[in-house]
């Protein structure tokens, strides 16, 4: 999987220097995070008369962008967020390249005019040592080579200074800001799926993440998918009658099965709502509908085949490595957290399984950090 660098970038100038690129490619508890650190560590530039200050330097901008939702924080050296933006989806495959480059746009300037108000400067008053994009939807060299022109487009359009660049897959850099330089497995379920592997080599392995169209099994999207076609199975006579359908008409308000068809061809016809309906499928298994609890499990098993697969392409089944779960499926879901943590205990003893109670955005922080302490 490329892990590009492009460094020395400002909005002033457009340019960025050569890329650098990479290799292609138990336990259940949730770790400590490491109590809370209530210092903040300022830029020494801050400190003295205002009229002898150079420009302060910022050690990280970390931005977590998926297709919901986008987070951009402005920390200090040792993690602490200092300014925060928040804005929609940045995906660019679910939003379109214009609407992602807005996004990164505004929630850069949010983050940035938050910082300025915080510590009374000026947009060109300060730098950013190190900007970590990790977007989902690059998922191919072409998608890299494109959001990379989108980051550049909205660091541009924010006026922030950066001095260096890196985009990459949200998953990988998750990954690597929770394992560091160990073996490890991040699974991702949430509106989409996907898998990672890091080999504690330096060299990164992808399964899944294909998107909604044809992959993505196992995540929420799927599940939902899933319910409406049991509903639409029912209505035809080859499904059994199953609580999904009166379950499914209600939560989306529709009177009938022509509604819902309707609607999943026309334009109004959402990824985001029919993930959503992945917490009617469990309900519905609480109910004890024999259909629904066949929907999960069969999550839960396409979920197990990503983990092995990629576990197989980084050859470490037979190590010891951590297996983190992410995503709102494996965190809130869980008769799949229980069937997916069964199936792997029983494949792969040395696996530690976490729930991380960390953000996203935190590891990616620690992507970011422990990204300086790589290449310094």
């Amino acid at each position: 999987m490329s892990r590009p660098f492009l460094p020395f970038f400002s909005p002033e100038d457009g340019q960025s220097g050569s890329a650098r690129t990479g290799k292609d490619g138990g336990k259940l508890h949730a770790p400590c995070t490491g109590g809370k650190r209530n210092q903040v560590m300022m830029p020494e530039q801050l400190s003295g008369p205002a009229e002898n200050r150079s420009p302060a330097v910022f050690p990280l901008l970390a931005v977590d962008g998926g297709g919901t939702k986008t987070d951009a924080v402005i920390t200090d050296k040792t993690g602490k967020i200092l300014a925060k933006g928040k804005g929609g989806a940045s995906n660019y495959q679910a939003a379109g390249e214009e609407s992602a480059a807005e996004t990164l746009a505004r929630v850069l300037g949010q983050a940035a005019s938050a910082l300025e108000d915080r510590l009374g400067l000026g947009r060109k008053d300060y730098r950013i040592r190190r900007g970590v994009f990790a977007l989902a939807g690059i998922d191919t060299a072409k998608d890299q080579t494109l959001v990379e022109g989108l980051v550049r487009r909205a660091v541009q359009t924010s006026g922030i200074q950066i001095e260096e660049l890196l985009v990459e897959n949200d998953a990988l850099s998750t990954l690597i800001g929770a394992t560091k330089q160990s073996p490890g497995v991040l699974l991702i379920a949430g509106t989409g799926s996907i898998a990672f592997a890091h080999d504690g080599k330096g060299n990164f392995y992808r399964s899944g993440g294909w998107g909604h169209r044809f992959g993505d099994e196992g995540s929420g999207y799927w599940i939902g998918k899933e319910a409406v076609r049991a509903v639409l199975r029912m209505h035809d006579g080859r499904e059994k009658p199953t609580v999904l359908s009166d379950l499914v008409l209600k939560h989306l308000r529709f009177a009938n099965h022509e509604q819902l068809y309707n609607w999943a061809y026309g334009p109004h016809y959402s990824v985001d709502e029919v993930s959503a309906l992945s917490v009617i499928v469990e309900q519905a298994c609480t109910l004890g509908d024999p259909v629904s609890r066949r929907i999960l499990e069969k999550a839960a098993s396409e979920l197990f085949l990503l983990v092995e697969a990629v576990t197989e392409k980084a050859g470490i089944g037979e190590k010891s490595f951590k297996l983190l779960l992410l995503g709102g499926v494996l965190q809130n879901n869980e008769r799949i957290r229980h069937e997916l943590v069964q199936k792997v205990r029983e494949k792969r003893r040395d696996a530690e399984i976490l729930i991380p109670r960390q953000k996203p955005i935190e590891l990616i922080i620690q992507r970011g950090l422990y990204n300086g302490e790589e290449r310094e």
